[in-house]
């Protein structure tokens, strides 16, 4: 008796308070659910979906953009979580990748997908090949418009 009067105090003096749903954010809804490429490539076995790698480098400005004000738009977060797999990778890079039956360092393989400069966004099919790289800054908006795009084709 002594602990719920405690504890009806701590939530009328707003000390404490359990959130309502509508109050409570699943990180789904709210930011991309990034992946490493190892944990792509064993969902793509049972979830086959297209894929984007966002390769960026430490150093730029426009990658840094892309963080904040591409990449958290709400309409970009539920598509891409719906229908995406997302990578993030440094395209200058030392760590070691697992891709293609292949070991090599993150910066090389940006060098396979033919990165020339930062930001850049790979597309991949189902079939994780890689479709079309786009380089630079890409606004939230004209980015939506991409997603959509390219998980409606036909490739």
């Amino acid at each position: 008796m002594l602990w719920e009067a405690f504890m009806g105090l701590l939530v009328i003096s707003g000390a404490f308070s359990i959130p309502t749903a509508s109050q409570t954010n699943s990180p789904a809804a709210t930011e991309i659910q990034w992946v490493t490429l190892d944990e792509l490539q064993e969902l793509n076995k049972t979830e086959p979906r297209k894929v984007f790698i966002d390769i960026y480098a430490t150093w730029c400005g426009p990658c840094k953009l892309m963080d904040k004000k591409t990449f958290t738009n709400p309409d970009i977060v539920q598509y891409v979580n719906d229908h995406y797999y997302a990578v993030k990778l440094n395209g200058e890079g030392k760590k070691q990748v697992n891709i293609f039956g292949k070991t090599m360092t993150e910066a090389e393989l940006a060098y396979a997908f033919q990165i020339r400069g930062y930001p850049s966004t790979v597309f991949m099919t189902e079939e994780l090949q890689p479709y079309q790289p786009v380089a630079g800054y890409i606004p939230a908006k004209e980015f939506l418009k991409m997603l959509k795009q390219f998980n409606e084709s036909e490739i």
